[in-house]
């Protein structure tokens, strides 16, 4: 997707890039609002001396310690270094432009093993990365960690029982308002996870919040233009400023569907996983609350798009942004459905009762 619109957002986080590492950001927004493609453009844009190690925990199975380590981590097979200082002068001799080659924090194969048999020890591997973070300052070097869809690995515990996601945003913190070694951006839809890790790891004063919104009607407008749409005002009405929707709309015309047409086939799309996420409820029991629960709060974004946090708190709520249907934005204290397509459906769904 071309990337259109977003001097602001690339203004901003250039800005938090440029300075000593202080503070961990949360680059939070709606599903599909272009939060991953945002960080995509701004690190091409990075001078020569920076270093991104870049980790998508999306579509990944992490349910363990030992499956947050084999994600978090690169190995190098065959490669024997005792020293991270060799090592690093192996792998970090390319340019800036490192993601897509950094997925994963590169380790030769020994070092790996050893921390890979002390995983119930999650502070020896901490230890380690704050060594090998330290020795690329040294090297004139800026490290950027990046963890996007960080909320999918919130229920992780060590052998001890504790959430290691505390412990990982401690290190953080360590990483940045402490030692000021490395930049560290923690990418998430799910913003009622940001207030309970904020909560949890005692994240005050040592966080801040980058939002990553859908686009506003006239800049959504010019991207329509350039995508070629012809109906913007019906594309608005349908999908709104969503960047991804935009994409999958481009590319339903270039399959030769008509823009009317591809609009209702993703609406169905929308209305059916909707029904199947309450069908699961009712057919499997789910762990969620009723289904009478759920209908009876998406009635309220029925009446009003946007609602304060505080009128429609509960597990209800909880349950619906988890499941993406509704977004929560931490800094307002507001709730609204996900985009203009999920709201469509929410209304197409309840008609039905």
């Amino acid at each position: 997707m071309p990337f259109y619109n977003r001097e602001d957002d690339i203004r901003r986080m250039k800005a938090v890039l440029s300075g000593e590492p202080n503070l961990v950001y949360f680059v939070y927004g709606p599903i599909n609002s272009g939060k991953t493609a945002l960080l995509n453009h701004v690190f091409d844009l990075l001078p020569d001396n920076y270093r991104i190690f870049y980790i998508n925990f999306r579509g990944r199975l992490v349910q363990t310690v030992e499956d947050l380590v084999r994600v978090m981590f690169q190995v190098k097979r065959g490669v024997i270094s005792e020293r991270t200082r060799d090592f690093l002068k192996e792998v970090l001799t390319g340019g800036a432009k490192v993601l897509g080659k950094l997925k994963g924090i590169p380790i030769p194969e020994n070092i790996f093993e050893i921390l890979f048999k002390r995983v119930d020890k999650v502070e020896d591997i901490f230890a380690y990365l704050e060594d090998y973070f330290g020795e690329i300052v040294e090297s004139n070097l800026i490290p950027v960690l990046v963890l996007d869809e960080i909320q999918t690995i919130k229920e992780i515990v060590n052998a001890k029982g504790e959430l290691v996601l505390s412990n990982l945003f401690n290190f953080m913190v360590r990483l940045t308002k402490e030692t000021h070694l490395c930049h560290c951006l923690c990418s998430t839809s799910d913003c009622l996870f940001i207030e309970e890790i904020y909560a949890n790891a005692h994240l005050e004063g040592r966080t801040r919040y980058l939002l990553v919104d859908d686009l506003p009607k006239e800049k959504a407008f010019e991207v329509y233009e350039k995508f070629g749409f012809k109906d913007k005002k019906l594309v608005w009405d349908y999908i709104n400023g969503k960047p991804g929707d935009m994409v999958r709309l481009f590319e339903m015309k270039k399959e030769g569907y008509p823009e009317k047409e591809a609009l209702s086939e993703m609406l169905k799309d929308e209305i059916g996983r909707l029904e199947w996420i309450l069908d699961l409820i009712e057919e499997e029991e789910k762990a969620a609350p009723p289904v009478k629960e759920i209908k009876q709060l998406l009635e309220k974004f029925k009446e009003k798009e946007v609602r304060p946090y505080k009128e429609v708190k509960g597990k209800a709520l909880k349950f619906l942004i988890s499941e993406n249907i509704l977004f929560y934005n931490p800094l307002e204290g507001t709730v609204r459905p996900q985009g203009r397509l999920i709201k469509r459906a929410i209304e197409e769904v309840l008609a039905e009762d």
